[in-house]
């Protein structure tokens, strides 16, 4: 298995597969593989992630299960949205950029006519 993604990383791996719980969607694919919540809810300790060594085990060995899984992320990805960078640049950012050298004045200025054309 991979390592964490940085040394300073908070949390787990488990935080980035988060789903609504009104979706049931994580209570679903646990009582598919035969594991059900005891009494106050709780999955046996460790379940989840054990049902992710054995979902990279089997995906890492059975290429057409890997393909399948794959096309389906695939296609859910693909309905949603995409998130847009937002640029906030104010005069002193741009001018601060000039001095920097992370644009040239020139650059600035040539797409100062672009935009007033």
């Amino acid at each position: 298995m991979s390592p964490a993604s940085t040394e300073t990383q908070k949390g787990t791996a488990m935080d980035y597969l988060a789903a609504p719980r009104d979706s049931g969607i994580v209570k679903n694919l646990m009582a598919m593989l035969g594991f059900m919540a005891a009494t106050g809810g709780r999955l046996p300790a460790g379940c989840k992630l054990d049902t992710l060594i054995a979902l990279n085990d089997t995906l890492s060995t059975n290429e057409e299960l890997r393909s399948m899984v794959a096309t389906r992320v695939m296609e859910l990805q693909s309905k949603r949205r995409v998130a847009t960078t937002r640029v906030a640049a104010t005069p002193e950012s741009i001018i601060n950029a000039v001095k920097n050298g992370t644009i040239s004045l020139e650059e600035l200025k040539a797409k100062l006519q672009e935009f007033e054309s």
